[in-house]
Protein backbone atom coordinates (compact mmCIF):
# COMPACT_ATOMS: atom_id res chain seq x y z
CA UNK A 1 0.00 0.00 0.00
CA UNK A 2 2.85 2.37 0.90
CA UNK A 3 4.48 1.71 -2.50
CA UNK A 4 1.22 2.41 -4.33
CA UNK A 5 0.72 5.68 -2.46
CA UNK A 6 4.32 6.74 -3.13
CA UNK A 7 3.88 5.92 -6.82
CA UNK A 8 0.73 8.00 -7.04
CA UNK A 9 2.49 10.95 -5.41
CA UNK A 10 5.43 10.66 -7.79
CA UNK A 11 3.11 10.68 -10.79
CA UNK A 12 1.22 13.68 -9.43
CA UNK A 13 4.43 15.64 -8.88
CA UNK A 14 6.16 14.71 -12.12
CA UNK A 15 3.05 15.29 -14.21
CA UNK A 16 3.70 12.92 -17.08
CA UNK A 17 4.98 9.40 -16.50
CA UNK A 18 6.46 9.33 -20.00
CA UNK A 19 8.91 12.07 -18.99
CA UNK A 20 9.95 10.35 -15.76
CA UNK A 21 13.57 10.68 -14.68
CA UNK A 22 14.51 7.79 -12.32
CA UNK A 23 16.97 9.96 -10.38
CA UNK A 24 14.43 12.76 -9.95
CA UNK A 25 11.77 10.23 -8.97
CA UNK A 26 14.10 8.80 -6.31
CA UNK A 27 14.88 12.25 -4.93
CA UNK A 28 11.18 13.16 -4.88
CA UNK A 29 10.32 9.98 -2.99
CA UNK A 30 13.02 10.70 -0.39
CA UNK A 31 12.04 14.36 -0.04
CA UNK A 32 8.35 13.60 0.46
CA UNK A 33 8.99 11.29 3.43
CA UNK A 34 7.90 12.76 6.75
CA UNK A 35 9.90 10.09 8.61
CA UNK A 36 11.62 6.77 7.95
CA UNK A 37 9.03 4.59 9.67
CA UNK A 38 11.30 3.57 12.57
CA UNK A 39 12.62 5.27 15.73
CA UNK A 40 15.79 7.22 14.95
CA UNK A 41 18.61 9.14 16.59
CA UNK A 42 20.02 12.02 14.54
CA UNK A 43 23.15 14.06 15.23
CA UNK A 44 22.47 17.49 13.72
CA UNK A 45 25.10 20.14 12.95
CA UNK A 46 23.87 23.58 11.86
CA UNK A 47 26.27 26.14 10.43
CA UNK A 48 25.16 29.68 9.64
CA UNK A 49 27.68 31.46 7.45
CA UNK A 50 29.83 33.70 9.66
CA UNK A 51 28.76 32.07 12.94
CA UNK A 52 29.98 29.10 15.03
CA UNK A 53 28.36 25.75 14.34
CA UNK A 54 25.73 24.41 16.75
CA UNK A 55 24.90 20.76 17.39
CA UNK A 56 21.99 18.83 18.82
CA UNK A 57 20.65 15.31 19.06
CA UNK A 58 17.17 14.71 17.69
CA UNK A 59 15.50 11.59 19.08
CA UNK A 60 12.38 10.49 17.21
CA UNK A 61 9.85 7.82 18.10
CA UNK A 62 7.03 9.07 15.86
CA UNK A 63 5.25 12.27 14.81
CA UNK A 64 3.66 12.48 18.27
CA UNK A 65 6.80 11.85 20.37
CA UNK A 66 10.26 13.35 19.81
CA UNK A 67 13.02 15.12 21.74
CA UNK A 68 15.65 17.73 20.83
CA UNK A 69 18.74 17.88 23.05
CA UNK A 70 21.11 20.81 22.33
CA UNK A 71 24.70 19.61 22.77
CA UNK A 72 26.84 22.58 21.68
CA UNK A 73 26.07 24.97 23.11
CA UNK A 74 23.99 23.22 25.76
CA UNK A 75 20.47 24.48 26.26
CA UNK A 76 16.94 23.51 27.32
CA UNK A 77 15.63 20.19 26.06
CA UNK A 78 12.45 20.37 23.96
CA UNK A 79 9.97 17.49 23.91
CA UNK A 80 6.96 16.97 21.69
CA UNK A 81 4.50 14.53 23.22
CA UNK A 82 0.94 14.07 22.03
CA UNK A 83 -0.37 17.53 21.26
CA UNK A 84 1.85 19.39 23.73
CA UNK A 85 5.32 20.92 23.46
CA UNK A 86 7.38 20.80 26.69
CA UNK A 87 10.71 22.25 27.79
CA UNK A 88 13.18 21.10 30.45
CA UNK A 89 16.04 23.15 31.90
CA UNK A 90 17.32 20.26 34.07
CA UNK A 91 18.09 17.59 31.45
CA UNK A 92 14.68 15.97 31.57
CA UNK A 93 14.15 15.74 35.32
CA UNK A 94 11.16 18.11 35.16
CA UNK A 95 9.09 19.44 32.27
CA UNK A 96 7.20 22.69 31.75
CA UNK A 97 4.41 22.96 29.22
CA UNK A 98 5.26 25.50 26.51
CA UNK A 99 2.15 25.29 24.36
CA UNK A 100 -0.46 23.02 22.86
CA UNK A 101 -0.27 22.04 19.20
CA UNK A 102 -2.27 20.03 16.70
CA UNK A 103 0.12 17.26 15.69
CA UNK A 104 -2.17 15.80 13.01
CA UNK A 105 -2.83 19.20 11.46
CA UNK A 106 0.90 20.01 11.55
CA UNK A 107 1.66 16.75 9.74
CA UNK A 108 -0.98 17.50 7.10
CA UNK A 109 0.51 20.96 6.62
CA UNK A 110 4.00 19.51 6.28
CA UNK A 111 2.78 17.03 3.65
CA UNK A 112 1.12 19.78 1.62
CA UNK A 113 4.17 22.04 1.89
CA UNK A 114 6.40 19.23 0.64
CA UNK A 115 4.06 18.57 -2.27
CA UNK A 116 4.16 22.26 -3.21
CA UNK A 117 7.95 22.43 -2.96
CA UNK A 118 8.43 19.17 -4.88
CA UNK A 119 7.19 20.87 -8.05
CA UNK A 120 10.46 22.89 -8.04
CA UNK A 121 12.87 19.91 -7.89
CA UNK A 122 15.58 20.22 -10.55
CA UNK A 123 19.24 19.46 -11.34
CA UNK A 124 19.09 16.00 -9.81
CA UNK A 125 22.24 13.91 -9.58
CA UNK A 126 22.63 10.30 -8.48
CA UNK A 127 25.82 8.41 -7.67
CA UNK A 128 27.16 5.72 -5.34
CA UNK A 129 29.58 5.82 -2.39
CA UNK A 130 30.46 3.86 0.73
CA UNK A 131 29.62 4.97 4.26
CA UNK A 132 31.14 2.97 7.12
CA UNK A 133 31.99 0.24 4.64
CA UNK A 134 28.43 -0.06 3.32
CA UNK A 135 27.33 0.91 -0.21
CA UNK A 136 24.96 3.87 -0.40
CA UNK A 137 23.12 5.75 -3.11
CA UNK A 138 23.80 9.48 -3.10
CA UNK A 139 20.77 11.42 -4.35
CA UNK A 140 20.86 15.21 -4.70
CA UNK A 141 18.80 18.01 -6.22
CA UNK A 142 18.07 21.71 -6.10
CA UNK A 143 14.72 22.72 -4.62
CA UNK A 144 12.94 25.98 -3.82
CA UNK A 145 11.26 26.09 -0.42
CA UNK A 146 8.55 28.74 -0.07
CA UNK A 147 7.22 28.31 3.47
CA UNK A 148 7.95 31.28 5.73
CA UNK A 149 10.40 32.75 3.25
CA UNK A 150 11.68 31.71 -0.15
CA UNK A 151 14.99 29.84 0.03
CA UNK A 152 17.07 28.11 -2.64
CA UNK A 153 18.44 24.78 -1.51
CA UNK A 154 20.67 21.88 -2.49
CA UNK A 155 19.56 18.75 -0.65
CA UNK A 156 21.66 15.56 -0.65
CA UNK A 157 20.65 12.18 0.79
CA UNK A 158 22.90 9.17 1.45
CA UNK A 159 20.68 6.07 1.28
CA UNK A 160 21.92 2.65 2.44
CA UNK A 161 21.40 0.15 -0.36
CA UNK A 162 20.70 -2.81 1.92
CA UNK A 163 17.53 -1.37 3.47
CA UNK A 164 16.78 2.03 1.86
CA UNK A 165 17.52 3.87 5.13
CA UNK A 166 18.75 7.48 4.92
CA UNK A 167 22.00 7.46 6.95
CA UNK A 168 22.99 11.04 6.19
CA UNK A 169 21.38 14.19 4.79
CA UNK A 170 22.89 17.59 3.98
CA UNK A 171 20.76 20.69 3.40
CA UNK A 172 22.56 23.68 1.86
CA UNK A 173 20.22 26.67 2.18
CA UNK A 174 20.56 30.15 0.72
CA UNK A 175 18.13 32.93 1.68
CA UNK A 176 18.23 36.68 0.99
CA UNK A 177 19.72 37.39 4.45
CA UNK A 178 21.60 34.22 5.41
CA UNK A 179 23.27 31.01 4.28
CA UNK A 180 23.00 27.83 6.33
CA UNK A 181 24.38 24.30 6.06
CA UNK A 182 22.65 21.53 8.03
CA UNK A 183 24.17 18.06 8.29
CA UNK A 184 22.24 15.13 9.76
CA UNK A 185 23.85 11.79 10.59
CA UNK A 186 21.04 9.33 11.24
CA UNK A 187 20.87 5.88 12.83
CA UNK A 188 18.06 3.51 13.67
CA UNK A 189 17.19 3.44 17.38
CA UNK A 190 14.85 0.47 17.90
CA UNK A 191 15.24 0.53 21.71
CA UNK A 192 14.59 4.27 22.02
CA UNK A 193 12.41 5.47 24.90
CA UNK A 194 11.49 9.07 25.61
CA UNK A 195 9.99 10.93 28.59
CA UNK A 196 6.20 11.02 28.93
CA UNK A 197 5.24 14.06 31.04
CA UNK A 198 1.90 13.98 32.81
Amino acid sequence: MKAIAAGAILLAVSGQASLADPCQDKFTELYLQLDQGVPTKTAVTTEFKGAPATTNDFLYLNQDHYLTVPTSPAGPWVLGYGNVLYQSSDEGKTWAKVREMDTAQNADGARQAKMDNAATIRNTACSEEEVSGEPVDVVAADITVSQGMVTENRYTYWVRKSDGFIVKAVYDTKAPNFEMLTTQVIEKAPELTLPTPE
